[in-house]
């Protein structure tokens, strides 16, 4: 039986409907260019459709994101079908960007701390200081036990990638062999739990609405798919 949907009013924006339960979303990037439809108008002459946010079952568009082919202007998140506006993500600094209502409302900043090896190990961290209320939304890349597990594999899969590899080689299949890191990320508020779940296998989103107001959740997803997407290309 479908989800039902129901009508809330948040700051700053007209009426926005959500789902009442939580329920899981992916980002799909839409390539290639060009549009199948007019970008809307009130955006810069050099904006295009970078994302779609759609809803896991049954693959409907929950919205749409727009991105200036200029470096460091912000993206848009539209409401699907009717291209409303929801928010914009402005880049502030480094792996910072705040998060707009439609009526330039703040929202959220979210930030990226990368993670490193050396002195300490520590995970790539996520966090989305929310505006109202007041509160960190924190995740980290990969779980403790799924990266445990991955290091005491480790020489395992490496030989194994590298006879893969020098298969492919002679045998001329452009397979790519490579391991990802995990990646599933949970993002956690204070007195909540989680309200936004990532998981690295299906590449989907998890929501929980009563926990997160949808338009941060949104722009959380999207710079984490496309920072993904950027250091998978690197």
């Amino acid at each position: 039986m479908p989800r039902p949907d129901y009508r809330v009013k948040i700051a700053g924006a007209e009426d926005v409907t959500v789902h009442d339960s939580p329920y899981s979303f992916v980002i799909s990037t839409d390539n290639p260019i060009p549009l199948s439809a007019p970008v809307p108008a009130h955006l810069p002459p050099d904006a295009e459709r970078a994302a779609t946010v759609r809803h896991r079952s049954g693959n409907i568009p929950l919205a749409r994101v727009y991105a200036s082919r200029t470096p460091g202007r912000p993206l848009w998140i539209h409401t699907a079908p009717d291209d409303r506006p929801l928010c914009s993500v402005t880049p502030v600094g480094p792996d910072a960007h705040d998060v707009h209502a439609a009526d330039g409302t703040p929202l959220a900043r979210v930030t990226r701390r990368p993670g490193r090896l050396l002195p300490w190990p520590r995970r790539t961290r996520w966090t989305a200081q929310v505006a109202h209320p007041s509160r960190p939304i924190t995740g980290k890349a990969g779980t403790w036990y799924a990266w445990l597990l991955y290091v005491v594999t480790a020489p395992a899969w490496l030989l194994w990638v590298l006879c893969a590899t020098l298969y492919s080689f002679f045998d001329g299949s452009p397979d790519d062999f490579t391991f990802g890191r995990p990646a599933r990320t949970r993002w956690r508020a204070p007195g909540t739990g989680t309200v936004l779940d990532y998981r690295g296998v299906s590449k989907a989103y998890r929501h929980n609405p009563r926990g997160l107001d949808a338009r941060v959740a949104y722009a959380l997803a999207v710079l984490h798919t496309w920072d993904r997407e950027r250091r998978l290309r690197a």
